[in-house]
């Protein structure tokens, strides 16, 4: 009996010590899932521009519309909820520094008050055309990203999705077989 109490504490003790480490583990892949699922929508945003010659106003037009521009609508992996804290077109979240900003200084799109057929009067709802998305959790991560240390800030804006990844195109890189020749 004591030999089986002594085993309990012994493998109580091990995953005490173990239990932050694999909480670590999967707080990273929460991260790399949310740098993944924002640039998705970062390029599913773009696509979509090019393709209907707008920005979309809600997130599921990316995938109510046909064809299609993103594959499923991603849950926010820092929360796994679907709410996505959505960037608007001329917004403050759009002028992102570094991140290619798409608004002007201060200008916000404007609330439009909800009429009470489809919701409480008086509540105002923010429309407009989005050209991005972030996280809504204010929490630290555990790496940067863009030298942003909060989920909150790590700003997912169309046409800036892979900025961080690309490297340009040099005359001495050579294409694969097939690729048409640049024209730069």
């Amino acid at each position: 009996m004591l030999a089986v109490v002594l085993g309990m504490m012994i493998l109580a003790i091990v995953i005490m010590g173990v239990a932050p480490a694999v909480a670590t583990v999967m707080k990273r892949e929460r991260e790399k899932e949310l740098l993944f699922r924002g640039k998705q929508y970062a390029r599913a945003i773009a696509l979509f521009q090019r393709r209907y010659g707008r920005f979309p106003n809600e997130l599921k037009e990316l995938y109510e519309n046909r064809p299609r521009t993103i594959r499923k609508l991603w849950k926010e992996p820092m929360c796994n909820c679907p709410d996505w804290h959505v960037i608007y077109q001329n917004s403050p979240d759009a002028l992102n520094p570094g991140a290619g900003g798409t608004g002007l200084p201060g200008s916000r799109p404007l609330p439009t008050p909800t009429p009470g057929a489809f919701g409480p009067t008086g509540q105002t709802k923010t429309v407009g055309p989005i050209v991005g998305v972030r996280s809504s959790i204010h929490e630290e991560a555990l790496t940067e990203w863009r030298g942003q240390k909060f989920y909150d800030e790590w700003r997912f804006i169309m046409g800036d999705a892979d900025r961080d990844t690309q490297t340009g195109f040099t005359p001495t890189m050579r294409l694969p077989p097939g690729a048409p020749p640049s024209s730069s």
